[in-house]
């Protein structure tokens, strides 16, 4: 039985049990077929009915700019910002003023990489980062080093199970790193990087700073960043049931002091770090997101176990998978696999009901290879038939069994098809 159900207000097309649905709708003739399956949560959530509600208020009738304090309106809304700052800051242990908001991930992701390395008062010129990031982390990393030739990039390899190897790590990570970036759970494989404290050790030694991505672990697992003592982490609204458009970049206060160099100017917002107006209504979705997320963590996880165990039970009965994780080393609800000889992407075409990814979404419309399953030793033909499928609160025992069939269907049709072709 799915408890959290009652809270989110569901398409018409959508397999599920939501007590309340929202009207069918299409875009340049794109409409969702009956009976669509959602499996890729660790893309995207749906909002929960009572973030919107606390929302709408700040969205309607108090919208007034918070930097505006001559008047009561923006008083209000400054009082606001101050209330989801500190609130923040007390779920995440860290003091008021250690609080950034951004507009998402990936914005909190460059400004902390783009902020250190343009402080003019910067003395080291190297960025390290594992091997399995993000490409909000890789792909600002290494452009930063194609516009500047002081800039050097190191890449932490890992070992088949996405661990980082601790030897080469010791060699790699010196006296001219500025940062290291390591994500707590990877968020293709759900990998949980089991070599953090080390490498907190390993950087700290070194006087370098540790940036964890902490995406996917804090909306997926109990303790954030395993309890590595991080200098920043990036936290997301869109993996915790909140609205879109809000994150935070979490800085902590050190000795010396971490000197980011503002990627958006004008109006000083955010301790001068990011100006814009600020989006109150997001700030406070995301703000109570993450109420929510600390207060149901247990429950969540178990009902993510609940439904990969399903699926995976499922899955074994009508096919042989490959997993490209061990159980023990990754969290529930996210799962990297593959059926041998079928390619991913023709996979999920076919399906059409079953929206899963090819690897991370950001990267599901180039036709590469996962840099993640590459980086730990996967053969190319394997990672061109992988694919991830993420499970979340919206989903039914009866749904990701029915995905599961569909998804060892059609992979016997492709092979059918395949062989008729030879």
């Amino acid at each position: 039985m799915n408890k959290f159900i009652e809270n989110f207000v569901l398409p018409t097309e959508w397999m599920n049990s939501s007590p309340q649905k929202i009207e069918s709708i299409s875009f340049g003739g794109i409409k969702l077929p009956q009976n669509t399956i959602y499996l890729d949560f660790a893309s995207s959530t749906p909002l929960d009915k009572r973030i919107l509600e606390k929302m709408t208020p700040w969205m309607l009738g108090y919208f007034a700019n918070s930097a505006n304090r001559l008047h009561p309106m923006g008083e209000l809304t400054e009082h606001a910002l101050g209330w989801a700052r500190t609130t923040l800051a007390k779920v995440f242990s860290v003091s008021f003023d250690e609080v950034i908001f951004t507009g998402s991930a990936t914005e909190s992701n460059n400004l902390f990489i783009r902020g250190l390395v343009e402080n003019p008062h910067r003395k080291r010129n190297k960025i390290v980062y594992c091997a399995t990031e993000h490409s909000s982390i890789i792909v600002t990393a290494n452009t930063l080093k194609a516009l500047s030739n002081n800039i050097q990039i190191a890449e932490l390899p890992v070992d088949e199970y996405g661990q980082i190897i601790i030897e080469i790590a010791e060699r790699i990570i010196d006296e001219n790193t500025l940062c290291v970036c390591v994500m707590d759970v990877n968020n293709e494989t759900g990998v949980r990087q089991l070599q953090l404290d080390k490498i907190r050790k390993i950087s700290s030694d070194c006087g370098a700073l540790l940036h964890v991505d902490a995406s996917q672990g804090f909306a997926r697992s109990q303790l954030i960043a395993e309890g590595v003592d991080y200098d920043s982490l990036t936290i997301s609204s869109a993996k915790i049931y909140g609205p879109k458009g809000a994150a935070a970049l979490i800085l902590k206060r050190r000795k010396p002091k971490i000197k980011l160099q503002a990627q958006l100017t004008g109006g000083g917002h955010e301790f001068d770090l990011r100006s814009s107006t600020p989006n109150i209504a997001a700030i406070m979705g995301f703000t109570y997101a993450c109420l929510y997320q600390q207060q149901e963590t247990r429950e969540r996880i178990k009902y993510y176990e609940f439904l990969e165990n399903a699926f995976c039970d499922e899955l074994n009965k009508h096919i042989q998978v490959n997993f490209y994780a061990n159980k023990m080393q990754k969290i529930a609800g996210i799962l990297t696999i593959s059926f041998q000889g079928v390619n991913a992407m023709k996979l999920l075409e076919e399906t059409k009901t079953v929206c899963a990814s090819v690897g991370s979404a950001c990267k599901t419309l180039q036709a590469t290879a996962s840099h993640v399953l590459v980086a730990m030793g996967v053969e190319l033909e394997n990672t061109l038939a992988s694919f991830r499928v993420s499970f979340g609160l919206t989903n039914s025992e009866q749904e990701v069994r029915e995905a599961a069939k569909l998804l060892a269907q059609t992979a016997h049709q492709l092979r059918e098809k395949s062989a008729t072709l030879l």
